[in-house]
């Protein structure tokens, strides 16, 4: 099959690799559409510097069911799935008590396996789940990572309510769809950014108001007053960043951080103990968060913002520009035919 992996010398390399074939509990989906996320760049990097192996990145993915295991019962060929990139053991501590993101014995596709940036890929039943017919392949598959992961950020974690501020700080994919989720549950939205066609897109997908970093405090009091936030949510995951989240949240607030960042920061306990803030960290996402994801789409409360789509042997490409900021929302893959 066609593929895309990363190389230890940094180069993403267009190549032919080995059909992959399901086990017993697995099912083989053919590629219809791969999101290209952040994370891949930081995946990129990694690989770069020798701290990963090589291999086949993408975890944003959507199908058609080709192939099932002998033993699966819960999809049949010719099904449109997203793919959920987790693949959780089903027996560790974490996964017994519902928190499959955090499974301790799982893979992940796209990072630990070979994900979606090919003509096929394996996934465990249990990790697939169909999408609605009136869904083209390009908006499902960020619903897998981006969607689903906002979700968990506004909802599972941030616990956003009718008339909440909440206030997106980075509007790239899963911040867009961060804000249309938040309008969903009845939130007022902030969106905070430092490229302009970004905060555009921010008021287009809801936002009450899009501003850049030097503006989200002024504007935060414009909106809430002396209340602040109800939640802020850092997707970008920097010093700067996360200490702005800190900043405009109000008391009994939730702080989320959903992106990685190796820069240091300082927390007390008076920052955790004065007003009864909360400080949460989202790792990934479970299967119920998809499911939710892929039902807020279904009824049009939740439209992933794609703007860039390209074949599959363009992935080097759209990388290089979404690491210079070119990208506004997702960019995605197309391993075979490619959608108008």
């Amino acid at each position: 099959m066609r593929a895309v992996r990363f190389e230890r010398d940094g180069t993403v390399k267009f190549v032919q690799a080995p059909n992959p074939q399901p086990g017993p509990e697995d099912v083989l989906v053919q590629v219809l559409a791969a999101g290209v996320c952040h994370t891949d760049l930081h995946l990129l990097d990694r690989v770069k510097a020798g701290k990963h192996d090589p291999l086949i990145p993408g975890h944003e993915i959507a199908g058609r069911v080709v192939k099932v295991g002998s033993d699966v019962y819960a999809s049949n060929v010719g099904d449109r799935v997203v793919v959920h990139f987790e693949q959780p053991c089903g027996q560790c501590r974490q996964c017994k008590r519902m928190r499959t993101n955090l499974c301790e014995n799982g893979t992940t596709l796209g990072f630990d396996a070979p994900g979606g940036y090919a003509e096929f890929v394996v996934a465990k039943q249990t990790t697939v789940l169909p999408f609605p017919p009136n869904l083209e392949p390009a908006l499902a598959a960020p619903l897998g990572c981006s969607g689903a992961t906002a979700y968990r950020s506004v909802v599972a974690l941030g616990q956003a309510g009718e008339g909440d501020l909440v206030v997106v700080i980075g509007a790239g994919g899963v911040g867009l769809s961060a804000i249309q989720i938040a309008k969903v549950q009845g939130a007022r939205v902030l969106g905070v950014e430092v490229r302009e066609e970004a905060r555009k897109a921010a008021l287009d997908s809801g936002a009450e108001q899009a501003v850049p970093p030097n503006r989200a405090a002024s504007a935060v009091r414009e909106i809430a007053g002396a209340q602040c936030a109800d939640v802020s949510i850092d997707f970008v995951g920097t010093k700067a960043t996360f200490d702005l989240g800190r900043f405009v949240l109000g008391s009994g607030g939730r702080f989320v951080a959903v992106a990685l960042g190796s820069e240091a920061v300082s927390v007390t306990a008076d920052d955790l103990i004065d007003g009864g803030k909360s400080y949460l960290g989202a790792y990934s996402s479970t299967m119920a968060d998809l499911a939710r994801a892929i039902a807020l789409a279904e009824a049009g409360r939740l439209r992933p913002v794609v703007t860039r789509k390209a074949p599959l042997a363009e992935a080097a490409t759209v990388l290089n520009d979404l690491r210079d900021g070119k990208v506004v929302g997702r960019a995605v893959l197309f391993p075979g035919p490619m959608e108008p």
